[in-house]
């Protein structure tokens, strides 16, 4: 596809808001892995377990070979890696980045702890801290690796400071 960045980062991290910030200065369009998914179609809004991790990034890859058109540059945020049904951090199949093909990846990250609370009053469900550090150190791992993989930039995002993905874009 190689006209779409991938902003990643566990849930409620900022990840959102950042790429519509982004699409807004740059005309980019924002995608996000949950839309195109239809999440609210196999599960409900406020469940973060994902069952079959396969089976979700099957339809992720669907979604957006009917969505991108070779014209655009697209933003699209989502996750390296996801909680399984037992509630544990799982990295995404590398397949799933290999039919992306993003040119450049995007990692927001965030103190746990700031997470953990927007999450509670977003979906009015408490958090484990120690799984939600656990999940965000493996994202920002498995980002590192596919960049490196694809020898592509690795842009991490603190403190919503984008302005080195600015550049990319």
């Amino acid at each position: 596809m190689k006209n779409i960045i991938f902003i990643g980062g566990i849930h409620g991290v900022g990840k959102g808001t950042i790429c519509n910030e982004i699409a807004l200065k740059t005309g980019s369009i924002h995608l996000t892995a949950s839309q195109i998914l239809k999440w609210e179609e196999i599960s409900n809004r406020d469940n973060k377990l994902v069952k079959n991790i396969a089976s979700t990034q099957s339809r992720l890859i669907k979604g957006l070979e009917n969505l991108i058109r070779t014209d655009e540059k697209y933003l699209l945020d989502g996750h390296f890696c996801l909680l399984n049904s037992d509630g544990m951090p799982s990295r995404i199949d590398e397949d799933t980045f290999d039919q992306i093909n993003p040119k450049a990846i995007g990692i927001v990250i965030d103190v746990v702890e700031k997470i953990a609370k927007r999450l509670e009053a977003r979906d009015g469900k408490i958090y484990d801290v120690k799984v939600l550090n656990e999940l965000q150190q493996m994202e920002i791992e498995y980002a590192k690796y596919l960049s490196d993989k694809y020898s592509i930039p690795h842009i991490e995002i603190k403190d919503r400071n984008y302005t080195q993905l600015m550049e990319i874009i």
